[in-house]
């Protein structure tokens, strides 16, 4: 049993995804003017499963080619032999369901979006479609089921109009998912060959598939700056806050870096530790006003 249950966790692959997650939800919910209460509590968990579900869909699909990979069958829980793929199979169901159900519990739009987002994460791996292996698709199709849709869930949970501040933060969001798609397809650019896949970096090739994922990370940093500066969608005590924790948990793995080290590895190095700072710094954009609040009334 606690075999089978440390499968499960490991097939979620949560910690790949946990901060991103946050950050594309609360940057949705401050677009439409959100704030704290009872609905981002089952907004942020439906998301979690929904992304969880594709990542899970993804390792049980990739299970028989990562078993033939050194480098990869232990990575994954199904080829390892952690769990078997019946019951990765459940697990993954039930995941998906409690995903939808929470989504319908917070209007019309956000269940579409998320039922959007679920049905993008089985076509995105599943064998009988296999989005992931079609040339551009891929990316489009990364960046909605990991970013945009999240996004859209957090937005049209707390409005269902669109105001004139949804567009640069939703780009935002859009562009970094492409520019992590790119860099996960540029990283595995040899084995992906080897075993004959036909994605976008692939198709491109080495030199044209990073002047994108470098043109989409500067979109990212383009529309960032007018989504947290220009339209102000983001307070200045929670950038400052924000570069604060950059600086702290980027400094550890920076010292780790050798002068050998490839860009690949500098990017990677510094990702997490951002996305870390990001989520930490917008929740308590959101935890700190809320609490603000309970302490007035409490006093009157």
């Amino acid at each position: 049993m606690n075999q089978t249950l440390k499968g499960i966790a490991k097939l979620t692959r949560f910690d790949e995804y946990v901060y991103f997650v946050i950050i594309t939800t609360l940057l949705g919910i401050a677009s439409a003017k959100g704030f704290l209460d009872w609905r981002l509590f089952i907004l942020l968990p439906a998301n979690w499963l929904a992304v969880g579900f594709a990542f899970m869909i993804n390792d049980i699909e990739d299970a028989p080619d990562d078993a033939l990979s050194p480098s990869k069958i232990n990575r994954n829980p199904v080829s390892a032999g952690l769990i078997t793929p019946q019951t990765a199979r459940i697990a993954t169901f039930i995941v998906g369901l409690v995903s939808a159900g929470l989504f319908s519990l917070l209007g019309t739009w956000p269940f579409l979006f998320g039922l959007t987002s679920l049905i993008l994460g089985y076509l995105y791996s599943s064998r009988s479609v296999r989005l992931k292996t079609i040339a551009f698709f891929d990316v489009f199709s990364h960046c909605l089921m990991l970013a945009g849709l999240q996004f859209l869930c957090g937005y049209f949970t707390y409005t269902n109009q669109l105001n004139q501040h949804w567009l640069w933060p939703f780009i935002f969001v859009m562009s970094i998912s492409i520019y992590g798609e790119l860099y996960n397809e540029i990283r595995d650019l040899e084995g992906d060959r080897a075993a004959q896949l036909r994605h976008t970096a692939i198709i491109l090739g080495d030199k044209a598939s990073h002047i994108l994922m470098l043109t989409s990370l500067m979109m990212g940093i383009f529309s960032g700056i007018i989504s947290f500066i220009v339209i102000d969608l983001i307070p200045l005590w929670v950038l400052i806050i924000m570069a604060i924790l950059a600086a702290l948990f980027i400094l550890p793995p920076t010292l780790k870096l050798r002068r050998s080290d490839s860009s690949m590895a500098v990017q990677g190095a510094l990702q997490k530790p951002l996305e870390r700072a990001a989520a930490i710094a917008l929740l308590l954009q959101f935890i700190l006003p809320w609490l603000d609040q309970v302490f007035r009334w409490r006093l009157f």
